[in-house]
């Protein structure tokens, strides 16, 4: 059997197109297990959020607040908007 140039490329492509789904497969088992043990932080209190907000850090606020929540991004930064809306602060 002879082998064409388009064989070899197409056999080529195969194997790379191979080895990454099996990079990517243990990525995201590796993810899983990560995102599998963690557990919120219940002890973050409202006043360690707020302060915060107060010293001008609000991307530090949402983090806390997504550690003691387990919240999204989405939701976490709602909560947090309207935390620093109650509190009077602009952000």
């Amino acid at each position: 059997m002879q082998w064409t140039t388009s064989d070899i490329v197409i056999g080529a492509l195969l194997f790379i197109c191979g080895f990454a789904l099996g990079r990517a497969s243990k990525a995201f088992d590796a993810a899983r297990v990560a995102q599998s043990q963690w557990q919120p932080d219940p002890s973050i209190s409202d006043a360690e959020i707020e302060a915060q907000l107060r010293a001008g850090r609000p991307i530090e606020a949402i983090r806390l607040y997504r550690r003691r929540s387990g919240a999204g991004l989405k939701e976490a930064r709602q909560a947090v908007d309207a935390m620093a809306q109650r509190l009077g602060l602009r952000r």
